[in-house]
């Protein structure tokens, strides 16, 4: 297993060895080296620098170790971040302490995936940008807010600042109740796009804020955007002050005329392809929504409001808002049932319900659409949809092996033309990294793990060919750009860590977490991840251990967490498990579909700060 330190080198430098003395009553004395600044649960040596008389030993948590002269003795620690003091013994007695700074950094060491999970990291860090307005940083991720809140499902790892964009947005919110989307210098070309009130120019801050009026995922993504930020923070005055600008969101998406249709109940927006920004008939550079223009509800639209209603809900009930968040969950509930009627046709959701008739060669029904895979992971389908869904995207890859290197669509069929786009450029039939991202998490969670580690093993390959996760790619895989790389690599960073790993904070702080680790899907049988909040410290670490041999799986954690709820996936050949350790754990065995997990909650450890599960399982 690779221990992998680089982001903690990145903000502490290396680790220091420092050298602690400690005097003993004869006057002579001893000296062990250790570092300033260690990982939590990963292994560091504390070496004995003297050789006087007596017997040695080190008591760092629940461990005591003895002490050899100049023989590292290797020892770790775990629980909160900051100083952890480790005591030295003599013969028995204690001769004095020194401390350790417990440093979690987000880390993922499971081969082969620890370069790609390196890499695709750098593709998030470097669309980090920072504006200035009224003296105060506004940080981008990167300037659309669409992009931006995207890619938090990985920056929120390692970022300090996941708010001031979106708070400046809230900020700014349009009476009618829409938000802006696009930050940009005053004189920005896509303010001519639109109609005059979905332009904020702000000449002496030289900024502009703009809506692309025909855009309908910016409200329900801001909802997504302060979930996140509320469970990286968990600073609840914060979430209360967001909340009426969240609910005037969600409003205005359930009763303004250009964005709901009242005879479906169901958002939505001009005709266009899936969730991008140009309408069917008109030019790219009209993003307005004006009459006469073919309108629809794209299903991609309607999973991020369900799921939006639900977060908002959530984040109802943390603020003491109970009767709101009962409001917004039954709304949610009405939305699910309403387009999983109208829109599911049997084996994956329809591109878009046309309002009225449009001619484009291609039946809307025949279109596998990008935002498939985003309602299977916004819980929009039931499992069993949700599998067919996966089907159809693998039934589509032996269908167009022969002329497509992956089956991660933007849309499938194309269009024979849509906009300036001829069939298969840019989003009109492109292979999208986040489609590959978003497919993976999702067969993961639905008792597919082999197909997901097969998505994960062919993205590895071709980031390693390319050095990069590129935006699109054509059929033949050759970049065709088009957007920023760090959307689709903060999609396959999601799946490594709540798939792969299947870390998953189920409220906020990582206070409840499910552990649901399925690397023995992959074939590996050691691996070290740890998924920290940037703004918090708030984290949660795991080593995980397979011992085909002895038939045994043991799970190390390591975190801020109250509670556990562990799905531990068996290998395909178990029959049977067991929870071993700790004594008396009731654990029971779940199947989806072909897939077995050994189930159970436990409460973390407090003492010694690492929680730890093992299970037996039999042929």
């Amino acid at each position: 297993m690779r221990l992998c330190f680089a982001a903690l080198l990145c903000l502490a430098g290396a680790p220091e060895v420092q050298r602690s003395t400690f005097q003993l009553a004869d006057g002579s004395e001893v000296v062990v080296s250790h570092p300033d600044v260690v990982q939590p649960l990963i292994p560091f040596d504390v070496v004995l620098d003297t050789a006087d008389a007596g017997m040695h030993a080190v008591v760092a948590g629940p461990l005591k170790l003895p002490l050899e002269p100049s023989v590292p003795t290797r020892v770790y620690v775990a629980g909160a971040e900051g100083e952890h003091t480790i005591e030295v013994l003599c013969d028995g007695e204690p001769v004095g302490t020194f401390n350790v700074t417990l440093m979690a950094e987000t880390t993922f060491d499971a081969e082969p995936y620890a370069a790609l999970f390196d890499t695709l990291c750098r593709c998030v860090r470097q669309e980090r940008d920072v504006w200035t307005r009224d003296g105060h940083a506004i940080a981008t991720n990167p300037t659309w807010v669409r992009d931006h809140i995207h890619e938090m499902k990985a920056y929120k790892y390692w970022e300090d600042d996941l708010s001031s964009f979106v708070d400046a947005l809230l900020e700014l919110q349009h009476a009618e109740g829409f938000f802006y989307e696009i930050l940009g210098r005053a004189g920005h070309d896509h303010q001519t796009f639109v109609s005059e009130k979905h332009v904020l120019v702000e000449p002496e801050k030289d900024l502009c804020w703009i809506r692309l009026e025909m855009e309908a995922d910016v409200e329900y993504l801001m909802v997504e955007a302060a979930y996140h930020i509320w469970q990286a923070t968990g600073d609840i005055e914060a979430l209360r002050a967001r909340l009426p600008a969240l609910e005037r969101g969600l409003r205005y998406d359930f009763t303004h005329p250009t964005r709901w249709d009242n005879e479906h109940g169901a958002l939505k927006r001009t005709f266009s392809i899936d969730t991008w920004d140009f309408t069917y008939g008109v030019s790219d550079k009209n993003r307005r929504i004006e009459p006469g223009l073919p309108m629809g509800i794209m299903h991609g639209d309607n999973s991020g409001l369900y799921q939006a209603c639900e977060q908002l809900a959530a984040m109802l009930r943390a603020a003491g808002e109970a009767a709101k968040a009962g409001y917004w969950e039954q709304e949610a509930a009405e939305l699910r049932e309403r387009i999983n009627k109208l829109c599911f046709n049997g084996r994956y959701y329809t591109h878009q319900i046309l309002l009225q008739p449009v001619e484009t060669g291609v039946k809307e029904e025949d279109i596998l659409s990008l935002s498939n895979t985003y309602d299977i992971n916004r819980g929009l389908p039931s499992h069993e949809m949700a599998m067919r869904i996966i089907d159809e995207y693998q039934a589509r890859r032996r269908l167009r092996a022969d002329t497509h290197f992956a089956e991660w669509f933007s849309i499938d069929p194309p269009y024979p033309q849509f906009g300036p786009y001829p069939a298969g450029r840019y989003i009109n039939g492109g292979i999208a990294g986040f489609v590959a991202g978003e497919l993976a998490k999702a067969a993961f969670h639905h008792g597919r793990e082999a197909y997901a580690v097969d998505i994960l093993n062919r993205v590895t390959k071709k980031v390693a060919e390319d050095g990069t996760l590129h935006f699109l790619y054509d059929a033949q895989g050759r970049n065709m750009g088009g957007g920023p790389r760090g959307w689709g690599a903060a999609a396959v960073i999601s799946a490594l860590v709540e798939g792969l790993a299947g870390i998953r904070d189920e409220s906020a702080l990582f206070r409840e977490v499910t552990v649901a680790p399925r690397f023995v899907a992959a074939g590996i049988d050691q691996a070290y991840v740890c998924a920290r909040y940037g703004p918090s410290g708030a984290y949660v670490a795991i080593e995980y251990r397979h011992s085909p041999e002895q038939r045994t799986v043991v799970l190390r954690i390591s975190g801020t967490a109250e509670k556990f709820h562990f799905k531990v996936l068996l290998p395909a050949e178990a029959q049977d498990a067991r929870a071993i350790a700790p004594s008396g754990t009731t654990a029971k065995l779940v199947a989806v579909e072909e897939s077995r997990y050994l189930c159970c909650d436990l409460p973390a450890v407090r003492a010694g700060g690492e929680t730890m599960l093992a299970l037996q399982y039999d042929n």
